[in-house]
């Protein structure tokens, strides 16, 4: 039984996702309570409830991001479908005519020239069958506006074969500009992502030096206090979030003592803990944020920026998770 009868109504393929990305979601945190209760482990139920937030975000974007590159294709194959449109329409033949006379190899554009040519072959008019693929490319503004000079073009009488010319030298230009920013824009991406790992090496040699620096000064990293030393006062290092005297001070800290539990930073409320999880922090807020910066400077898509930044989420997530792992953070 299909989901539509289930809901009894008409649902997008989007909206199918998300209901079977929520679904998983809501098995995966249950299957965390049921590990919970078993063993009587808070971590277990965080670490369960991180994959469950991926596995309904994910999908959703996945989708996205395959329909992005979709448009980007069918965007490469619109001139040479113009073009081919244009050679038929030089033999003298009908508008009608010449769009089901295009038999060229479009890549993902191909399927939508084929549903136009039966839109066509159906008695549906040129500008509906047009405005059916308008769309279902409704993404991609080179196109639509495209579709809507020629829907226009015809429907007032003009010049279709001139018109189709323009076009197609006009797209031409906007590719050719849209490569050659893109290959521009591909060295600054990379420099982003070296820039991000030189980042993340910084961070965990600044833990490796400073953590143990002042986990001696302490004693043990944990605690408060200070001794004495001839006219001079040996002040402890210890966490802030020992002596925590506010909400925004106590959530914050929880959230840190949260994070430290999960990938096992030291113990709650330790100096260890404290500074691993704001360098755990630090690094996947800054690798998501420049990731969203890449993809805009790169494609000027949000949908390339987010690839991006999950990309370097992930990659300092596993970074730190291995460094930690191994002893080196």
């Amino acid at each position: 039984m299909s989901l539509e009868k289930i809901l009894g109504r008409r649902i997008t393929r989007i909206q199918e996702i998300l209901f079977y990305s929520a679904l998983v979601a809501v098995l995966i945190i249950l299957a965390g309570f049921v590990f919970y209760l078993i063993f009587s482990n808070i971590n277990i139920l965080l670490n369960f409830f991180a994959v469950a937030i991926v596995s309904l975000i994910l999908p959703s974007f996945v989708y996205h991001y395959l329909y992005f590159l979709e448009i980007k294709d069918c965007e490469k194959y619109f001139p040479g479908f113009l073009g081919d449109l244009k050679e038929a329409k030089k033999s003298g033949v009908s508008f009608p005519e010449a769009i089901k006379s295009c038999r060229g190899e479009y890549g993902k554009l191909s399927k939508h020239v084929d549903k136009l040519k039966k839109d066509i072959s159906w008695g549906i008019n040129i500008d509906d069958s047009f405005n059916y693929m308008k769309k279902n490319l409704g993404k991609s503004q080179i196109i639509s506006k495209s579709i809507s000079v020629l829907t226009e073009t015809y429907r007032s009488g003009g010049n279709i074969e001139e018109i189709l010319g323009t076009l197609i030298g006009s797209l031409l230009k906007i590719v050719e500009s849209e490569n050659y920013r893109r290959s521009t824009m591909q060295q600054h991406v990379f420099m982003m992502y070296a820039i991000f790992l030189m980042y993340i090496a910084l961070i965990i040699t600044l833990g490796n030096f400073l953590i143990p620096m002042l986990s001696e000064v302490s004693g043990t990293g944990k605690g408060t206090g200070g001794g004495n030393m001839g006219d001079f006062q040996l002040m402890s290092a210890v966490s802030p979030c020992a002596s925590c005297g506010d909400i925004f001070c106590f959530g914050l800290c929880k959230y840190y003592n949260t994070i430290g539990g999960m990938f096992e930073f030291g113990e709650i409320d330790s100096l260890e803990l404290y500074y691993k999880s704001l360098f755990f922090t630090m690094i996947i807020i800054q690798g998501f944020f420049t990731g969203l910066i890449a993809g805009q400077i790169s494609a000027r898509s949000w949908v390339e920026g987010a690839k991006h930044g999950l990309i370097m989420f992930f990659m300092g997530l596993f970074i730190i998770i291995l460094t930690n792992m191994v002893g080196l953070f």
